[in-house]
């Protein structure tokens, strides 16, 4: 087929043959080995690009969508379909696809300063929990790239909005509810987007420093008296305590005798003090012992006229 080629165009190459020829002795060729190497050199060169043609056409046939996304095909600048997770294919080099991530993402709101109603100024930090629903208004309405940026901006002015209305004593005491008008308020603008806000959530919130210093003393202040008062009550429950117990040995003869006893017992266990104990009569007598308590109450009357004397 080479030679036939050749034949074919001999009467423009014969022009040529002295030039080439200067070229191809030095290499011991001839005009038609010439002619055979530099067509298999464009034979091969035009297999290499339609292989690697052929192969971009292949690999660009098939594409991929991972089990957490949603990929949307363009054509020609028009959205014709969004496909789930799985293999897919398109139309090579007329469609492009557009991958959008549905897990649940978030956007920190970190030292949101804001003004509450009784004009003291607060810092916030906040963060909202969100997942894209629907990729094709996602992408239409506001873009893949830029849906994070737009909700953090708008969660930003949501929450001066919403702390404005607030005073610093209900601004501390009400964050979930807080936190509940936020994800309402963003929710209901990112609902357009195709977005859907799961839940948002009040971190933290920093007072200014004379603000800090008089909420430690408040609730120092507060600690003490709920201390006095704890004290003061406790002392109150003794008091009835002892007093329902001095009626109940009023009421028996020998109670206060056994307690008597039950104190010394406490005091003897220290074997360096000397104990002088004294019994009332009631208690000899109350045991059988009439003589021993004859002759203490005898001795007591002597000792008594004695000291009168």
């Amino acid at each position: 087929m080479l030679y036939q080629i050749y034949y074919l165009f001999q009467g423009v190459l014969l022009p040529l043959n002295m030039f080439i020829n200067a070229f191809l002795i030095p290499y011991n060729y001839s005009i038609i080995g010439g002619i055979k190497l530099l067509s298999e050199i464009a034979v091969w060169f035009v297999l290499i690009i339609g292989l690697f043609f052929g192969a971009m056409i292949l690999f660009g046939l098939f594409y991929t969508v991972k089990e957490w996304e949603q990929t949307a095909i363009m054509r020609f600048g028009k959205i014709v379909k969004v496909s789930g997770p799985g293999l897919h294919t398109k139309a090579p080099l007329l469609d492009s696809t557009l991958t959008v991530d549905q897990r649940t993402q978030t956007v920190d709101l970190r030292r949101q300063s804001a003004i509450t109603k009784d004009n003291i100024s607060v810092a916030i930090d906040a963060v909202v929990f969100m997942k894209v629903e629907e990729p094709k208004k996602l992408i239409v309405q506001i873009g893949r790239r830029q849906f994070k940026e737009a909700v953090a901006k708008y969660a930003q002015s949501s929450i001066r909005d919403i702390v404005g209305k607030y005073t610093l004593d209900a601004l501390l005491e009400n964050r979930e509810e807080i936190a509940s008008k936020l994800k309402v308020k963003v929710d209901s603008l990112t609902n357009k987007w195709g977005i859907d806000v799961t839940n948002a959530e009040i971190q933290d919130i920093t007072l200014p420093g004379d603000m800090q210093r008089a909420f430690a003393v408040q609730a120092e202040a507060e600690r003490e008296a709920r201390a006095i008062q704890i004290k003061a009550q406790a002392e109150l429950n003794a008091s009835d305590v002892l007093r329902r117990a001095a009626e109940t040995l009023d009421k028996s003869p020998n109670s206060i005798q056994l307690r008597m006893l039950e104190t010394l017992t406490d005091v003897s266990k220290d074997q360096s003090n000397t104990i002088i104990f004294a019994l009332p009569t009631e208690t000899l007598l109350n045991t059988g012992a009439g003589g021993l308590a004859a002759m203490a109450s005898i001795n007591s009357s002597a000792a008594r006229e004695r000291m009168e004397k």
